[in-house]
C-alpha cells in the first residue's frame, strides 16, 4: 500500500461510516490515547445514544475516568465488563477525590510522586500511569516506564494495563500471546475484570 493510501484510507473509512473526524484525533485514538478515544466515542454516540462505542470501552478499560463515568448512561446494558467497570469506578474514590478537579498535577507534586515511586511504592508507580491516562500532566513515555515498573512488581491493574497495550498494540508492538499472559497473571492475582476480559476475548 503506497503512502497516499495509508494516509487517506482511515479518513475515507470514517467518511463511509457517516462520521468525519479530524486526522489528529483519530490518529491519537488509534495510537491508544484514552482521552482521544473518549472524544471519538462521544462523536459516535451523539447519533445513537443506545450505542456503546468500542472506543469508549477501550478507554474505560485503560482507566479513563470520564469514560467509566459515562458508562452510567447505559444502565440497561448488563454485560460483565461494563458492570465490573462501574464497580471499579466506585473503588476509585480516592483518585477521583484527589485529581478529578485538577487539570494538570503541579510539577512539585509530580516530583513527590516520582520520589515515592522510586522508593518502591507500587501503588504510586501505577498512579503515574493513571495520571497519564486521564491527561493530568504525565507524558506517555514516562507513564509507560512507571506502568512497566508497577507490572514488574505484580501490581494487578498494572499487569492488566500492560496486557491491554500488548493486546491492542499501543506504545508497544501488538503481541497477543504476551497480552494473554499478562492479563492472565492479573486475573490470578485477583483482578476480576482481567478474568472477564480474558474470557470474552481469548475464547
Amino acid at each position: 500500500m503506497n503512502l497516499y493510501l495509508k494516509l487517506i484510507l482511515p479518513i475515507f473509512l470514517c467518511f463511509l461510516s457517516g462520521t468525519v473526524y479530524t486526522k489528529s484525533l483519530l490518529d491519537n485514538a488509534q495510537d491508544g490515547h484514552p482521552g482521544s478515544q473518549f472524544e471519538l466515542a462521544l462523536n459516535e454516540t451523539s447519533a445513537d445514544t443506545s450505542f456503546i462505542s468500542d472506543w469508549l470501552l477501550i478507554a474505560a478499560l485503560q482507566g479513563h475516568q470520564k469514560s467509566i463515568h459515562y458508562l452510567r448512561k447505559f444502565s440497561n446494558n448488563k454485560t460483565l465488563i461494563i458492570d465490573e467497570l462501574r464497580l471499579i469506578n466506585k473503588k476509585n474514590k480516592d483518585f477521583l477525590h484527589a485529581y478529578s478537579s485538577i487539570v494538570k498535577v503541579k510539577k512539585k507534586d509530580l516530583n513527590k510522586l516520582r520520589k515515592k515511586g522510586n522508593e518502591g511504592d507500587v501503588d504510586t508507580q501505577y498512579l503515574m500511569w493513571l495520571l497519564y491516562v486521564n491527561d493530568k500532566g504525565v507524558k506517555k513515555a514516562e507513564a509507560y516506564t512507571w506502568l512497566k515498573q508497577a507490572a514488574g512488581n505484580n501490581h494487578q491493574k498494572a499487569l492488566f494495563g500492560l496486557g491491554l497495550l500488548y493486546y491492542y498494540g499501543y506504545i508497544v508492538p501488538e503481541e497477543k500471546d504476551k497480552a494473554q499472559k499478562l492479563i492472565q497473571k492479573s486475573g490470578k492475582l485477583g483482578l476480576s475484570i482481567a478474568s472477564i476480559f480474558l474470557a470474552s476475548i481469548f475464547k
